[in-house]
């Protein structure tokens, strides 16, 4: 273990501090999450030599000395190449939303979603201690990226998903090997399911309350970050489980601390109107969260009805003057469209729902987001579905460059 670099496993609501090699999913005082609890004194001190260059090889070698990881030799054996996501400044989109200080942070993997970040770490862990089986519940990016990380790593991966999944994020799952369990319910339904086969089998959790998955996800702060060369003044967020949110707030909460930026970012959290019980508290102005019943919605993903860091997203917003926003089916589907036509990114649902709120975020009477930053948090063809019916394979013309230019309009 890392004594100088991790103090030790924090409870998120109480404080108590337990050993890192006493690795537990929640407090066993008060039950609450955990989070990795990373000496200030040591980040201060690691943080003033500057951020660490590019790795080609793989993030977890680039953000190596924020990361509790033990044994680097163990990166290669579960890598498959995941580098810092990319940070796009948008050409057209944002001037069309009057926020021309706008960013693209594209979150998309080797799997195709932002999952990898959290999901390398929690798999180079679960070597490390000796664990043999992974498993989470998930709405479907998490399950495939569980199953292809455990594949390279030689681990078994069992996910459990909620009734109602992206077939094509399942078959995903599959084609790497992941056992992929249809639980009859929602993804609370999934979750409890998935917890009970850890408690009793000793299974390792790498979704939920992982506090690792949650310091992996926290690097995505320190990318945006060094990318611009300072902080955004606003970062939207899609909150379903709200892990990413958390993970976000810890990330940009150490470089304030550390004095590498001198203001924290206002984290605006995105939910579906079908799905919305973070949303809906924050509107109440409550302190926790109450499950919802789910509406029907073209998106599987972001629709976690009982997320288990609503408190902490909750917090996460309020401590830094941000909102919370939902949107309609109709809003993301604009937003896919938008952001491929005018930008060439073409999202998922759950990633293009950062836009979709973009649009909406002036009329909410948030004032102007200045340097705005949104999450694009998995590509388009997890979900190709959600635009497909809107286009049609245009009739054959003949080859004649006339026919070209009337079919075009030239």
């Amino acid at each position: 273990m890392h004594d100088e670099k991790i103090l030790g496993l924090q409870c998120r609501d109480c404080g108590a501090l337990i050993p890192e090699k006493d690795f537990a999913l929640s407090c066993g005082k008060c039950g609450a999450p955990l989070r990795l609890k990373f000496s200030p004194d040591y980040l201060r001190q690691e943080l003033a030599k500057g951020f660490p260059a590019p790795d080609s090889r793989s993030f977890l070698r680039e953000w190596a000395r924020f990361l509790p990881i033990d044994d680097p030799g163990v990166i290669d054996t579960i890598s498959l190449g995941e580098v810092e996501t990319r940070l796009l400044p948008s050409l057209r989109l944002g001037r069309s939303l009057d926020v021309p200080a706008l960013h693209f942070k594209l979150e998309i993997g080797p799997t195709l979603s932002l999952k990898d970040r959290g999901t390398a770490l929690c798999v180079l862990k679960a070597v490390e201690m000796g664990r043999n089986t992974l498993c989470l519940s998930s709405s479907g990016n998490n399950a495939a990226s569980i199953a292809a990380y455990g594949a390279r790593a030689g681990l078994r991966s069992v996910v459990f998903v909620q009734r109602d999944v992206s077939p094509a994020k399942m078959a995903k799952c599959q084609v790497y090997g992941g056992h992929v369990v249809v639980v009859d319910g929602d993804m609370a339904a999934a979750s409890a399911l998935c917890a009970e086969m850890v408690s009793s089998r000793g299974w390792f959790q790498c979704g939920g309350p992982n506090p690792y998955r949650v310091a992996g996800k926290r690097m995505f702060a320190y990318g945006i970050v060094r990318q611009l060369g300072r902080a955004p003044d606003t970062v939207l967020i899609p909150c379903g489980g709200g892990a990413g949110m958390v993970a976000a707030w810890d990330g940009f909460s150490e470089l304030y601390e550390a004095g590498v930026i001198k203001t924290m970012p206002r984290l605006v959290g995105v939910q579906l109107e079908a799905c919305n019980p973070t949303a809906t508290a924050f509107a109440q102005g409550k302190e926790t969260v109450t499950p919802v019943v789910k509406k029907p919605s073209l998106s599987d993903a972001i629709m976690n009805n009982n997320p288990c860091w609503g408190t902490y997203c909750l917090q996460a917003v309020r401590q830094t003057g941000g909102t919370f926003i939902s949107v309609s089916d109709a809003e993301f589907i604009k937003a896919i469209k938008d952001l491929a036509a005018m930008e060439g990114i073409y999202a998922e649902p759950a990633g293009a729902v950062s836009v979709a709120a973009l649009a909406k975020l002036r009329a909410a009477g948030f004032g102007d987001p200045g340097l705005t930053v949104c999450n694009i948090t998995g590509h388009g063809l997890n979900f190709p579905q959600a635009t497909a019916g809107d286009f049609a394979i245009p009739a054959p013309i003949p080859a004649t460059v006339e026919a070209v230019e009337a079919f075009l309009g030239a």
